[in-house]
């Protein structure tokens, strides 16, 4: 049998979960009040409501290095593991569960830079259980997963700094000048796997005007997935916007995770697609 382990920015539904017995999720975990719980303990309310009274970042802590060996111990000898990621470019995930996967002494574990997260990772999980399913090998499903994450594209625009400069990614005087000329960032993962800024706007609507325009730059698109953190009506809108522009698409809307929010704040709308 071939098992799927993704960590928990992926926020895989729990009936997925339940209907997969070779489907596995490995938290990455944060810090409320001084006390570090798993990020499928916590929700998104927390960690909002805790740092706007505090004032402060919430710490986050990807799984440690005893995670992973811990989870693939559970999982027989003979059967393959591969173990999906949050980006290289905002998380060391990836690369704990490599040196995890090296000290279990075992040759069948591959691991994979998915170079997104939230629906982008949910969209892989999808993917690896068809690949499965259509009696794909290991080493096959590999390559097509590694595939996948090259043409994985994540773009966000957020409705205040103060979050990611709490969180150390963003200078306080970038943070400062963004509060003063209220600017709305545009942010992507370059091709390279790097957070960029696509653009800088002064408002909400030109600031979903670029990602919408960053998507139709890399269209055609196999898939397109919305994803908010505390704001439903601005997801709902971008994504009838979105399906009205490519409506032989199924355009998704979910909600992105708890350790996400520490670093992206409330009000964020973003749209992760596949380029074909």
């Amino acid at each position: 049998m071939i098992h799927i382990i993704a960590d928990s920015t992926s926020a895989i539904p729990q009936e997925m979960l339940s209907k997969y017995s070779n489907l596995h999720v490995i938290p990455l975990s944060l810090s409320i009040k001084g006390e570090y719980i798993p990020e499928n303990e916590a929700t998104i309310r927390q960690v909002i409501e805790y740092s706007e009274k505090t004032n402060q970042a919430i710490p986050t802590s990807q799984p440690s290095t005893g995670d992973f060996l811990n989870a693939f111990n559970l999982i027989p000898e003979k059967d393959d593991i591969i173990v999906l990621c949050i980006t290289t470019a905002v998380s060391g995930t990836y690369n704990g569960a490599v040196l995890a996967a090296k000290q279990s002494g075992r040759g069948n574990i591959s691991v994979i830079n998915t170079k997104t997260t939230a629906v982008g990772m949910l969209q892989m999980v999808q993917d690896a259980l068809e690949f499965i399913e259509s009696g794909n090998s290991f080493a096959e499903i590999t390559d097509k997963l590694t595939e996948v994450a090259e043409h994985m594209r994540t773009t966000f625009t957020v409705d205040t700094l103060d979050y990611l400069r709490r969180g150390g990614r963003i200078g306080k005087a970038a943070g400062l000048i963004g509060s003063i000329l209220k600017i709305k960032p545009c942010i992507y993962l370059n091709k390279n796997n790097e957070v960029d800024v696509l653009d800088k706007v002064r408002t909400r609507k030109k600031a979903v005007a670029s990602l919408i325009k960053y998507l139709d730059e890399n269209a055609p698109c196999k898939r397109i997935g919305i994803v908010h953190i505390e704001n439903p009506e601005g997801g709902k809108e971008l994504q009838s916007i979105v399906q009205e522009k490519y409506p032989d698409i199924d355009v998704t809307l979910t909600t992105g995770t708890p350790v996400l929010a520490c670093y992206l704040g409330p009000g964020l709308v973003g749209i992760i697609f596949e380029s074909a």
